[in-house]
């Protein structure tokens, strides 16, 4: 393995820390703020390991990331011509750096995480942080981003947990579990 794609498998580890944290906070500028700081090191991973795709949609992210953050501080909603013209230019960028059909999958991602951030549901939001893991988990088997992989399927684990602990409601959960339980033993 070269000096280079070491380096980036260390700047992958470090976003893959703080985008694993931000997942477990409930206060959305923390969560904001905790994945500025992860994208610029994802954007540091895949432009050394010449992966263009997932540059241009870790530099939306941090964007996207920015914009919310100031939104969410002045207490405003996102302009939907904003959204558009986020989306279109992730598009355009998607497909000047397209390159296979694998390239595709971070322009998804990047789309669907906007609309969650707009949404500004929590909820929606861990939903798409488990989908964008999967979607993650694609991307860097075919990049050969080798730390990714493995911190794409933690995060996607991080992203359950946090659906767990904040968005189902236990109580219900467990007598759906017991009911379910209860039925499947007495079958026997």
């Amino acid at each position: 393995m070269s000096t280079t794609v070491i380096i980036a498998q260390i700047f992958a580890f470090v976003a893959f820390i703080l985008y694993t944290l931000s997942l477990q906070f409930k206060k959305r500028s923390k969560v904001i703020k905790t994945q500025i700081v992860a994208n610029a090191f994802y954007a540091l991973e895949y432009l050394m390991l010449n992966a263009y795709a997932g540059v241009n949609n870790s530099l939306f992210g941090i964007s996207r990331s920015i914009l919310f953050y100031i939104l969410h501080k002045k207490k405003q909603k996102c302009p939907a011509y904003v959204m558009v013209i986020f989306i279109t230019l992730i598009v355009i960028f998607g497909f000047i750096s397209y390159t296979d059909i694998f390239s595709t999958l971070p322009v998804i991602i990047s789309i669907i995480f906007f609309l969650a951030f707009y949404s500004e549901d929590m909820k929606l939001f861990r939903i798409v942080a488990a989908i964008a893991s999967i979607l993650w988990i694609i991307y860097n088997i075919a990049v050969e981003a080798y730390v990714g992989i493995i911190d794409s399927s933690v995060e996607l684990t991080s992203a359950l947990i946090a659906i767990y602990r904040f968005d189902i409601d236990r109580q219900t959960f467990r007598k759906r579990l017991k009911r379910r339980i209860e039925k499947f033993f007495k079958r026997d």
